[in-house]
Parts: C-alpha cells; sequence; structure tokens
C-alpha cells in the first residue's frame, strides 16, 4: 500500500471513530441509560421489553422543550404523541435502547412509563355487589359526613341578616358557587342530575369533556362506556332531581367540571387531565371557580416527587390553591406491606395531596379493602375517611358498570362500593368548607381535614395506626 492511500486510509478510520463518538449511541456505559433520572416502572420495562419494542415514555425537562431537542428525539426514531407544557414534558415512543440514549442527556429531567391507571371500585366478582338493604339511599351517607348539617344552617349575612333565596327559602350552605373537578372516566351530564345544556338551565354541569390526542373535545356524554365516573360525579355534586332530592351529593348545589380521561386512561392522560385544571384555575382567569379537583384512580406505589401527576398536584395545591384528593386504592392490607409491597396509591401518597379510605355504609369503620398503607410510614396512612361501601349514586346509560347493576332496579342511581366511592365524599365537603369559607387556603383546609376530633388518624405510631377497626 502507497503512502497516500494508507494515509487516506487513516484519515477515513479517523473520521468514522469520530461519527461514532458524536453519536448519542457512543459510550457503552449510555446504553444502560441513567437510572437516576426513570421511575422504576420504565427501568423495569426496559429490563423486560423487546429490543424492537416501542415504549410510551413521559419525559420531562430542566425547561421548555426546544426544536433541538425535538430533533435529538427525532434523530434517534423517538415520535412526540403528545405534550405537556407545564412540566416542560412530551408524550414519545421510542425503542427501549433510544429511551436509555434519551435519558442521559443533560436537558432530561425525568423519564417515566405511560402505563394503565386503575378506578378503584369494586366490580361485582371482586365483592362489591352490595351487602345489605339495596333500598339504602344516598342521604344516609350524606348525613354520615355531615353534610346535611351543613345543608340546615341558615346563612347569616355580614349585617346580621338571615339570607333567604328568591322561593323566600334558607339559603344553604351546599356548595353553590365552587367548582368541583371529577377528573375521571368522564360523566353521562344527559342524566337528570347533572343539568347540562339545554334542556336544563346548564346550572349544575359546568363544562363536560372528553380527552383525545388533539385536546379536550366537549361533549354532553364523556363516560360512554364505564360509568365510574358518572357515579363518582353524582356523590360529588348530583342535585338529586332524578330522586325528588333524595339521592342528592354532598355538594348538592356545587358545580360540576367532568373531565373524561376515558376506560383505558394512562398516566399521561390524568396529566393532561391536572394540566387543564391548572390552566382554568388561575386566580385571576378562574372562570368556572374551580377549588378542588377529585381523583378516584391511580396505582399502588411509594411517593415518586419527580413523577408529573406528584408535580401538578404539588402546583395546583401550592399556586392554586385547589384541593387535590385522591382514592388510597383498594389494596387493603395489614399495616405491614412496606418497601416493595406498598399497598397504597402513589398518588395519594404525595404529601400536598388529600388521601381518602373507604368506611362502611354507616362510617363506623374502615373496610377490609380500603388500602391502610404502612404502619411504620405516616405519609402512606389514609388522611381521613369517608363511606365507600354500597355507595348509591347517579348511574350511566349502557355502559359496563351500568349492565352489571341493572338487576338493582333502579334505572337512575346504582350502588358500587370501593375508595372511589369515599374520595368523592371528600371532594363534595372540600366543595361545602370553600362554599362557607371561599378565602381558605391550603394549610387550612388540610387541618381542618385533620381536625384531631375526628380524624380517623390522629396522634403517632402504631396507637394511631389502630384507630383503624376493621382489620382482616
Amino acid at each position: 500500500m502507497d503512502q497516500g492511500r494508507a494515509r487516506s486510509t487513516a484519515l477515513l478510520m479517523l473520521g468514522l471513530l469520530t461519527l461514532l463518538a458524536m453519536s448519542p449511541f457512543a459510550a457503552g456505559s449510555q446504553t444502560m441509560g441513567d437510572a437516576e433520572k426513570m421511575d422504576a416502572a420504565l427501568e423495569e420495562a426496559l429490563w423486560s421489553a423487546d429490543a424492537n419494542a416501542r415504549l410510551p415514555v413521559i419525559l420531562q425537562y430542566i425547561s421548555p422543550v426546544t426544536a433541538d431537542d425535538r430533533s435529538s428525539l427525532a434523530r434517534l426514531g423517538a415520535t412526540v404523541e403528545g405534550e405537556a407544557p407545564l412540566v416542560h414534558g412530551l408524550l414519545v415512543e421510542a425503542s427501549p435502547l433510544a429511551v436509555r440514549h434519551i435519558s442521559t442527556y443533560d436537558r432530561i429531567h425525568y423519564a417515566e412509563l405511560d402505563r394503565p391507571l386503575e378506578f378503584f371500585y369494586l366490580p361485582t366478582a371482586w365483592g362489591g355487589a352490595p351487602t345489605g338493604d339495596v333500598g339504602a339511599l344516598m342521604q344516609e351517607t350524606v348525613h354520615v359526613v355531615d353534610a346535611t348539617d351543613a345543608w340546615h344552617r341558615v346563612v347569616v349575612q355580614p349585617d346580621g341578616s338571615i339570607a333567604y333565596d328568591t322561593d323566600l327559602g334558607f339559603t344553604e350552605w351546599d356548595g353553590d358557587g365552587t367548582a368541583i373537578v371529577d377528573l375521571d372516566t368522564g360523566v353521562d351530564a344527559g342524566h337528570p342530575d347533572y343539568d347540562y345544556l339545554e334542556p336544563w338551565t346548564g346550572e349544575k354541569t359546568l363544562y363536560s369533556a372528553k380527552y383525545s390526542p388533539n385536546g379536550w373535545v366537549e361533549t354532553r356524554n364523556s363516560d360512554t362506556s364505564s360509568g365510574h365516573g358518572t357515579h363518582v360525579g353524582g356523590t360529588i355534586a348530583g342535585n338529586g332531581d332524578a330522586s325528588a332530592g333524595r339521592r342528592a351529593g354532598v355538594a348538592k348545589g356545587g358545580q360540576l367540571v367532568a373531565l373524561g380521561t376515558g376506560d383505558g386512561a394512562s398516566i399521561f392522560a390524568a396529566e393532561q387531565g391536572l394540566e387543564w385544571t391548572y390552566e382554568h384555575s388561575r386566580p385571576e382567569a378562574n372562570e368556572y371557580h374551580i377549588r378542588v379537583v377529585s381523583n378516584s384512580w391511580g396505582t399502588d406505589g411509594d411517593y415518586d416527587p419527580q413523577g408529573v401527576i406528584a408535580t401538578l398536584t404539588d402546583m395546583l395545591t401550592f399556586d392554586h390553591g385547589v384541593a387535590v384528593i385522591f382514592a388510597a386504592s383498594n389494596s387493603g392490607g395489614s399495616g405491614a406491606e412496606c418497601s416493595g409491597d406498598l399497598r397504597t396509591n402513589v398518588y395519594a401518597n404525595t404529601p400536598s395531596a388529600i388521601s381518602v379510605a373507604a368506611l362502611t355504609h354507616d362510617g363506623t369503620a374502615v373496610t377490609s379493602f380500603s388500602s391502610r398503607g404502612c404502619m411504620d410510614q405516616q405519609h402512606t396512612w389514609p388522611d381521613v375517611g369517608a363511606p365507600g361501601r354500597d355507595i348509591w349514586a347517579t348511574a350511566p346509560r349502557g355502559t359496563a358498570i351500568d349492565a352489571s347493576t341493572r338487576t338493582q332496579g333502579d334505572l337512575y342511581y346504582m350502588a358500587i362500593s370501593g375508595t372511589s366511592m369515599a374520595t368523592p365524599h371528600v371532594g363534595g365537603i372540600a366543595g361545602l368548607l370553600l362554599d362557607v369559607a371561599p378565602s381558605l387556603g391550603v394549610a387550612d383546609y388540610h387541618r381542618d381535614d385533620h381536625d384531631e376530633g375526628s380524624s380517623l388518624v390522629g396522634g403517632e405510631g402504631a396507637a394511631a395506626y389502630g384507630q383503624f377497626e376493621d382489620w382482616d
């Protein structure tokens, strides 16, 4: 080989080595990814997924996403499926190898697997059928949580006079003027108790929409196949029109915003619902007067402060003073389940959230299915409890839950169980609190929900934990 050819070959090899070094696939250490920037579910998926699989991943960047960020993703074959601007985020689909490399980028703050969420009600096959008299009424549980006491208190105005409605009846503390977001499978707002659009006045349900990849689409029925969200919304603020008021919700005069993530809801769809809630609860532009968001969904696990749901929970709570309420989960347990087997909803474990356990129908004990958390980790304990067994509330039309409960003999209402059913009681209570005292801030309603005289969990350590009465 002559000297010129040898020199050309050497330069070619040097160029190839330089290109390889510049490639995002260059360093062998990068092929493992940066585990410190990944949630546990993503790490597990990366180890088990086929090399040709496409994984849905929620990426959070350290600052707003740029054109260069998008170009970097494209070079790795990743496709952008959605955007989450409040958390500088993107939903992408990419191969396991590409995800590992993306996690090593300096611009990446966190990456988590976009996985399905669970709605915390008990199907009939799992013991969710009514256990007692199917004629039990919703008013039993609104009485248990003392909502009726609030309704029946007269409103005394600053000048000492008593407030009356236009029909000369006493004005009630019933949640009127406070909007509560039901972030769930949606709501069948054609039900008489939801008073949405024509032929009704539209004073109950202010907005009903279903999530799509192209954004939120307003629709009267955003709960087309599950029925879970329709039942939850009725407990929050149904007006009871279809039962002459007998099965009204806790904040029966309050307003409702129904956001349907669909039956196969994922973390990203829920994140989009919380982003919508944040944007529409800004103090300077809160058209609906949103102060509460009720969430009867999640997945078991420990608090993840970097996840998008925890991040938005904190933002809603501290930036806008919105009470963010989560179901504790239906995984039961003895309290001994801790690291590796924690049985409470990961999002309910967020310190700024209000976590709700399910009580028996009469509110005297915690149900056997309600998650307790870890006895030695107080942040995993439910904050409050409300009835979650045999809860009657609004029934949707033509859905899976509707079909399973049709034998109960009521066309407008159905009885189901779960921490999903307990959570909207607390959502309604928060609405009543904010109706009475709209200036309440975060510290105020957290303190009121933890009042030592009635709290399920008070004091410290195992002594407080022992107040749970219904252990299986």
